[in-house]
């Protein structure tokens, strides 16, 4: 897969495509379902296929000024995508200033003239562009005038709600990882490099990995979770902890992840933290080896039920 970034893709001679356009944040359910038809229809037509996608996200230039919460990382997107076999990732420079352009403007001269777009992929809630002006309706008369093909994808529905990103981070922040699988098509992963902590693991005779995310992710409930750490492409079985750590009085939130079955040094190693099960909420102990008792009561659990 080639990955181009740019403002205005006006450097670039690419061949005739088909493109998805979205955030694609997650790639969720009901991302996969649009990015599979703009794969079916690429295969179809002979164009190559793409993705044209905006960083940083648009929330995070014309949102509400609260930071935007994440649930992938950029790299883990890209590597998703590429794995889904699409030729072309188009990364559009998002800027204040790029907001500002009408739509009518960025669909002629960015994906019809600059990416030589043929064909756009969207789903029907489609919206873009200066004060939202850029919707599938408006895309249907473009679709007409610069006769381009256009086709919009209906939301998928799990019960009578459709799957969507906000409903995915609702999902996390409540701590409700299987129905959050159901609508992720995979468990929820962290992208992050193993920092220095206090070293109090160590000292209890439970070493801790300190995982700091490289994004701002949207994260679950304070508490212990059963998870797969991936280190270099290998699997291993954890015990993770989010949160404060009540019995040392340490207001400072950190993930912190145990490996029963791993020895070395992890400082500056970046790895995957995938999440597979809630264990039970942070606890302030009487004492450190009421704790420890704990810990090793989880990891007794997950060792038998990964």
């Amino acid at each position: 897969m080639k990955i181009i970034k740019s403002r205005t893709f006006d450097q670039y001679e690419l061949d005739d495509n088909v493109i998805a356009i979205g955030s694609f944040d997650g790639i969720h359910k009901g991302h996969k379902k649009i990015l599979k038809e703009t794969l079916d229809i690429a295969k179809e037509k002979n164009l190559k296929s793409g993705v044209l996608t905006f960083e940083p996200h648009p929330e995070e230039v014309i949102g509400d000024g609260n930071p935007h919460l994440y649930l992938s990382s950029k790299s883990q997107k890209i590597k998703r995508l590429n794995q889904l076999g699409f030729d072309y990732y188009f990364e559009m420079e998002f800027s204040h200033d790029i907001s500002l352009t009408p739509f009518d403007e960025f669909v002629k001269k960015i994906i019809l003239e600059n990416l030589n777009t043929k064909h756009i992929i969207v789903g029907a809630d489609f919206s873009l562009g200066y004060q939202g002006n850029g919707n599938i309706d408006k895309l249907k008369e473009m679709s007409q005038e610069y006769n381009f093909k256009l086709t919009s994808i209906k939301p998928l529905k799990i019960g009578d709600h459709k799957i969507s990103s906000s409903v995915i981070r609702d999902l996390i922040k409540a701590g409700r990882l299987k129905e959050l699988k159901n609508h992720l098509d995979q468990n929820f992963i962290i992208e992050g490099e193993v920092v220095k902590g206090f070293g109090r693991g160590k000292k209890l005779g439970i070493p801790t990995a300190n995982i700091k995310p490289i994004i701002r992710y949207v994260l679950p409930p304070d508490g212990v979770y059963a998870v797969y750490l991936y280190i270099d492409d290998k699997k291993y079985k954890g015990v993770a902890n989010f949160g404060h750590k009540p019995t040392f009085d340490d207001d400072n939130f950190t993930i912190e992840v145990h490996l029963p079955n791993f020895e070395g040094d992890l400082y500056g190693e970046f790895v995957y933290l995938e999440l597979i099960e809630y264990l039970r909420g942070e606890k302030k102990f009487k004492d450190e080896d009421q704790l420890i008792e704990a810990i090793n009561k989880d990891i007794l659990y997950i060792v038998e039920v990964l």
